[in-house]
């Protein structure tokens, strides 16, 4: 028996690729709109606009391609985590090493979007911070403020991505002994250490984050507390952008804790008769944590909002 990574989805797939290509398209336009029609936004929301825009793409490749899988083994019995086909004992070593190869490639344009949205998600962060430094009266610097949170920004990324190429490379060249490439059972309900190790990389970071959010919150309440708010628009659009962030801080955090558990628990691995169960499951899990926070986020009214027009504080114009 050989198992294909994250086969046997069934409808999900089509759905999800079709649903991220409608996002991907929202985002680009968006992001075509902003670089020539808004020349006031904010590189921030750029940079935002475009990771999303890279999430999407990927996101929509991954589901395309469980889509023609599907689509070459329709008659096989297979498990939304991993499938499985008739191959015969005495199968080649070459064909084993195309197996190994693909279940690979498969888990890793899975994964790739997650640290795009992962970066996404520390953008995010960044706007809401900039907005709520800039929708106060004070004399604070507002370049001082972007250029440290684009250091953290450019840290952050720089050791989150130097991570994710070091577990690529180990996957693809380092021979562990992994079943079928990836998996560290013949059942295939658990993941071998390096992509274990990938994913819990990804789930790390997202769940660190929303600790990150706090801390700003508090140091910009208590730093800022005693000065009033510019107007009535700045303090409409900190709320906005705070209930964006909330959205995708709660979408994150629930992505995280299902992707840990279906990867190291094997939620997603049991009978054939619970198929379409798990494929709504799963549809209703990049729904809610995904497709929801970049829908909100392309708000056209919020990208209305997040002009450079008030960004610098008082003692800056």
């Amino acid at each position: 028996m050989a198992m294909l990574f994250l086969s046997g989805l069934a409808m999900a797939s089509y759905f999800l690729a079709l649903c991220y290509m409608l996002m991907t398209f929202i985002s680009v336009s968006k992001l075509y709109a902003t670089r020539h029609k808004n020349a006031s936004m904010s590189r921030t929301t750029q940079l935002l606009l475009m990771t999303i825009s890279l999430g999407c793409l990927f996101r929509t490749a991954t589901f395309t391609t469980l889509c023609f899988l599907d689509f070459q083994h329709t008659d096989a019995s297979l498990s939304p985590l991993s499938g499985r086909f008739q191959v015969p004992d005495d199968t080649p070593h070459a064909e084993e090493s195309d197996l190994s190869f693909y279940n690979k490639v498969v888990a890793v344009l899975f994964n790739l979007p997650d640290y795009l949205f992962v970066s996404a998600y520390l953008l995010v962060v960044l706007l809401w911070a900039e907005t709520f430094q800039s929708s106060r009266r004070h004399w604070f610097s507002a370049d001082q403020f972007h250029r440290k949170w684009m250091v953290f920004y450019l840290i952050f990324n720089g050791g989150l991505y130097l991570t994710q190429v070091v577990l690529y490379g180990l996957l693809f060249l380092k021979e562990d002994g992994a079943i079928a490439g990836i998996f560290d059972n013949d059942a295939g309900t658990r993941l071998a250490l390096i992509p274990l190790l990938i994913f819990y990389t990804v789930a790390a970071s997202d769940l660190a984050l929303p600790a990150i959010i706090l801390g700003t919150w508090m140091y910009l309440s208590v730093t800022l507390s005693g000065f009033p708010y510019k107007s009535v628009h700045a303090k409409a659009k900190l709320s906005k952008v705070g209930r964006v962030a909330l959205v995708w801080s709660l979408g994150r955090i629930l992505y995280s804790v299902m992707i840990l558990l279906t990867f190291t628990k094997g939620w997603f691995n049991t009978e054939k008769d619970t198929v379409s169960m798990q494929s709504m499951l799963l549809v209703a899990l990049f729904v809610l944590a995904e497709i929801t926070p970049i829908y909100s986020l392309l708000d056209s009214d919020l990208l209305m909002m997040l002009s450079t027009d008030e960004y610098l504080p008082l003692g800056d114009k």
